[in-house]
């Protein structure tokens, strides 16, 4: 197989999106590829790579380095960080997917996706969290209290991820904000760390499938009433009494 150069990735690019739009074929598309020295299966996953980054979902066949920065930078460019996000998604479950099957580190993918969610982890996300207050530390009346929710609940990724595989209810009582408030509620729930804040090692890394859990902002505060925070489990138990 020849060499991918950058101008190949970035032709894909261009052709990957129109091929999203509807505006040429698959066939159409392979063949402005591989007039200029693309390989056909190259060709055919980097089109079709486009369509996955852009919507979020996995995609099983790899890029280069260049080819994976250079479709985030640029969907980061045209879509912002709605689109970014997407991206980031796919790019994360693809890394997932490469190290299950491979049993092997995607080192320098992995660089490039923490590059980008740095990026749009200094973007305020609009979701409003309870109050999770150090009930150890004294406050002056009036004063502004502690806000403990930890990096990994407001990870806009990882939220996608976790929400992407369970949904929009609420995992102990099964509230659901669109069915009782209609438009205004669309996708809105909190996402709770079912680890202990304090167990957490410099080195962890959180899986949004193991790690964390869509409440609603009722439960979330009631999780919270204790340090270590209760288990989904009891708290079912709790309201099962």
């Amino acid at each position: 197989m020849g060499k991918i150069t950058d101008e190949m990735v970035e032709k894909s690019f261009e052709i990957g999106k129109d091929f999203y739009a509807n505006k040429l074929s698959l066939k159409e598309g392979i063949s402005v590829l591989t007039n200029i020295g693309m390989n056909e299966n190259s060709a055919v996953d980097y089109i079709y790579n486009y369509s996955n980054l852009i919507q979020g979902k996995l995609f099983t066949r790899t890029t280069n380095i260049y080819g994976t920065e250079y479709f985030l930078r640029k969907i980061y460019e045209e879509n912002g960080v709605n689109g970014l996000q997407n991206a980031l998604l796919s790019l994360s479950q693809h890394i997932d997917y490469y190290e299950e099957k491979s049993g092997s580190s995607v080192k320098k993918g992995k660089d490039i996706y923490n590059k980008y969610v740095k990026l749009i982890d200094h973007i305020p996300s609009n979701i409003v969290y309870a109050d999770e207050v150090n009930p150890k530390i004294e406050y002056a009346e009036g004063k502004t209290k502690q806000v403990l929710v930890n990096s990994y609940e407001r990870n806009q990724i990882a939220r996608k991820k976790c929400i992407e595989h369970f949904g929009f209810n609420c995992q102990v009582c099964d509230f659901n904000f669109k069915d009782k408030f209609g438009e205004l509620g669309v996708e809105f729930i909190h996402v709770h760390h079912k680890i202990d804040i304090s167990t957490i090692g410099k080195e962890y890394s959180v899986n949004p499938l193991t790690d964390l859990i869509p409440v609603c902002p009722n439960c979330h505060a009631m999780l919270h009433k204790r340090t270590p925070a209760y288990s989904i489990e009891e708290l079912k138990e709790m309201m099962d009494k």
